[in-house]
């Protein structure tokens, strides 16, 4: 049998041959087609990674500065020092290399300041990069250039970047803000305007060959960064020091247990000038924990463990929140403002109509009482505001009635957020009007029950006060690019008019009354016209034993025509004392002291005025005697010469302020020598016989307090120098003076 092929199935067998063919060719048609079209930007993106080499080029971020262009916050140029071991195992590999691996890693141990043994490891890895330190200063980063040219070696790297620096560290911090560690703003204005600020990042393209080396400098390709904008503030970094300083002070004194805070607004724009929580931190090392009694906590737990960890992020989240913002309170006798404008406003009463007290009040079955156990008996609506008195504002509530409460409170923007551009602002919790029954109108009316943040409560103080317009409260004032041109401008944003011009005058007629009726717990400063009022409240919703309060003070100045609007609140002091006229109102008038001349602001006194206020020392010296004379005795002080010359030859005091009627000892030989006194006590005596004592040995008196002027304002222990100190005659001795006990809440 022939067993050949015949021609039927070779053509058979041609046939398949030809369609296997055909169908390989069409599969790799489709493979090409799908490669190089269907999923053509992921097989050239992985090209690209195998040819091309991309290196971050970090943006400057957009600097932070207050009204003045004082910095804030900027951004500064810093490297990450990096190694590529693949092409330093090429490096060690020549003939006659110029260092070897042990001198490398030594020089960089000592430039970085990273143990050598760490840096042999990176080193020794299998790859073509490896971070040895991040956030080099420029200084480091050029001796490395520097060594690394010396040398011939390509394997160290240095990629530019930014690291954010905050010059005047803790001022302002919870305002601020600061960065993640990955370069975002969180918390404060690098949080809330992070997408002004950040800026674009750039990219340095470079092509590669197959054992990673650098291609020369002509398949480069650049793309610069895009460095972001600046902010510039509201904020004044000199009233912002102000402020903080007093905080601290009266936090060191009060000891609250909820830390304090304070705010300072021009009432007409809304503009924030100043805010300020304390304690606080440091934006340049947030990590840092500020509290005392959680770092002794945390020295007692170990590192690492859950309990441990949970304490420590714990502190964090409440030391870069900002209290003035983010926290909750009960605004106590402050809020009186707010019920006495409504009820003014809507004619619910007038100036001529009196409200009772007897200490307390009934209403329903709750007995509601006053702060004062002394009767304040039958007073007008002015004379209740001086007085504080609860059962005349639960009076004042219940002519209002609950629908009106409402609206007001409502409008003055306390069921809203107030719009602040800062981020995490708290709404308030707060009753509603279906919910508002004669009981909790009454207590809402002098400042309990509806809890309301800081930032809300000045913002509708300035309400009140300015006119009757509630505004945006607004920290930044412009934005800028990085040649100084205008990005944006923040204007001042009028949200609604609450009450009457009419209402409004009459209300700061009514707070200035307050501070000048009650000085001595109030923040009178003589001179000037300030208006304000207290707040003590109970929080009696906290889940700890005993009574707790809050006190606060609100003070706004000139008290004719607004420019200048002080909120300041101490959570739970334990020092002692705790209504808000005794912790305080005494911080705002240190802040305003520092504050008003600072701002062009000088006080105006009467001629009665005049003879009370103290005298600045004038310097007398190398002067003639007979001039020396007629200067002192212009200033309304004594003069005393010891010797026999023609010249001022010394003088004491040299300097600072003294009583009318005080003594300055003129020498007037240069080997003079100065007679020595005793200090004595001046505690529990009122300023005059205060500083008849001390003039009796030859010292003077520089009054100080809130309480200089006010009737039966006696010296405390809080004397410049204690009692039985030697100090030269005419040494000026500071005493501050206070009242017994508040004049209001």
């Amino acid at each position: 049998m022939d067993e050949r092929p015949t021609g039927l199935m070779k053509r058979r067998l041609n046939i398949w041959i030809a369609l296997g063919i055909l169908a390989f060719m069409i599969w790799i048609f489709i493979n090409m087609f799908h490669i190089s079209v269907t999923e053509s930007e992921k097989y050239q993106e992985f090209a690209a990674s195998q040819q091309l080499q991309s290196t971050v080029v970090t943006a400057n971020r957009g600097s932070i500065y207050d009204r003045n262009m004082q910095t804030l916050a900027r951004s500064a140029s810093v490297y990450t020092v990096y190694i590529d071991p693949r092409m330093l195992d090429n490096y060690l590999a020549e003939e006659d290399p110029a260092a070897d691996l042990n001198e490398i890693t030594s020089k960089l141990s000592e430039f970085l300041g990273i143990k050598q043994k760490k840096i042999m490891k990176l080193c020794q890895q299998n790859n073509m990069y490896q971070i040895i330190k991040k956030n080099v200063e420029k200084e480091v980063a050029d001796k490395i250039t520097a060594y690394k040219t010396e040398i011939g070696l390509d394997a160290i790297g240095l990629t530019p970047t930014t690291k954010r620096y905050y010059p005047q560290n803790e001022i302002a911090s919870n305002v601020i803000g600061h960065l993640h560690y990955d370069g975002y703003g969180i918390y404060g204005l690098e949080e809330y305007y992070d997408d002004y600020l950040a800026g674009v990042d750039g990219r340095v393209v470079t092509a590669k060959a197959a054992n990673g080396e650098e291609i020369p400098y002509r398949y480069k390709q650049n793309y610069d960064a895009q460095d972001g904008n600046s902010l510039v503030l509201n904020l004044d970094v000199n009233i912002q020091y102000y402020l903080e300083k007093a905080l601290k002070e009266a936090v060191a004194k009060n000891m609250p247990t909820d830390r304090a805070c304070g705010i300072i607004m021009n009432p007409k724009t809304g503009a924030v000038i100043a805010m300020a929580t304390n304690p606080s931190y440091d934006p340049n090392n947030p990590s840092e924990i500020t509290d005392k009694d959680t770092l002794e906590e945390l020295a007692g737990l170990t590192e690492g463990s859950k309990k441990y960890s949970k304490v420590q992020s714990d502190a964090w989240a409440l030391q870069w929140k900002n209290k003035a913002v983010s926290e909750l309170y009960f605004p106590g006798s402050v809020f009186k403002v707010i019920t006495g404008s409504s009820a003014l406003d809507t004619g619910s009463i007038n100036f001529t109509q009196t409200f009772s007290c007897n200490t307390k009040i009934q209403v329903e079955d709750r007995t509601f009482h006053c702060w004062s156990f002394v009767d304040h008996g039958a007073q007008n609506f002015a004379e209740a505001m001086v007085h504080s008195c609860n059962p005349a504002f639960i009076q004042i509530g219940q002519a209002l009635g609950a629908d009106k409460f409402y609206k007001y409170f409502k409008a003055y923007g306390f069921t809203e957020l107030t719009g602040i551009d800062l981020p995490s602002e708290s709404g308030s919790i707060h009753v509603t009007t279906d919910n508002l029954g004669i009981v909790e109108l009454a207590s809402s009316s002098f400042g309990q029950t509806n809890k309301v943040t800081p930032i809300q409560m000045i913002t509708a103080y300035s309400a009140v006060v300015n006119g009757g317009y509630l505004m945006t409260p607004q920290v930044v004032d412009k934005i800028i690019d990085p040649s100084g041109n205008l990005v944006k401008d923040i204007t001042p944003v009028k949200k609604r008019q609450v009450i009457s011009e009419k209402t409004s005058a009459s209300m700061r007629k009514v707070l200035e009354n307050v501070v000048n009726t009650e000085q001595g717990s109030n923040a009178y400063i003589k001179g000037y016209r300030i208006g304000g009022k207290s707040g003590t409240s109970q929080k009696i919703d906290e889940d700890v034993s005993g009574n707790t309060y809050v006190a606060s003070y609100c003070a706004f100045y000139p008290a004719d025509d607004p420019e200048l609007i002080m909120l300041v609140m101490v959570d739970h002091p334990t020092g002692g004392n705790y209504y808000g006229s005794l912790v305080a109102a005494p911080v705002c008038v240190q802040i305003l002291n520092d504050v008003l001349p600072y701002l062009g602001y000088f006080p105006e006194y009467t001629d009665e005025e005049m003879e009370q206020v103290a005298v600045s020392v004038p310097s007398v010296t190398e002067t003639k005697l007979s001039d020396a004379e007629k200067t002192i005795n212009g200033l309304g002080l004594e003069y005393e010469v010891v010797g026999n010359g023609n010249t001022v030859v010394a003088q004491s005091p040299t300097s600072g302020s003294m009583q009318h009627g005080g003594t300055v000892y003129l020498y007037t030989e240069s080997n003079y020598k100065a007679k020595t006194v005793s200090v004595p006590s001046v505690k529990g005596l009122t300023v005059s016989e205060a500083q008849s004592r001390l003039e009796s040995v030859g010292l003077n008196l520089n009054a100080q307090g809130n309480a200089v002027d006010e009737v039966g304002a006696v010296a405390g222990t809080d004397q410049s120098y204690a009692s039985g100190t030697e100090v030269p005659v005419g040494t000026i001795i500071s005493v501050t003076f206070a009242t017994e006990s508040a004049g209001s809440q």
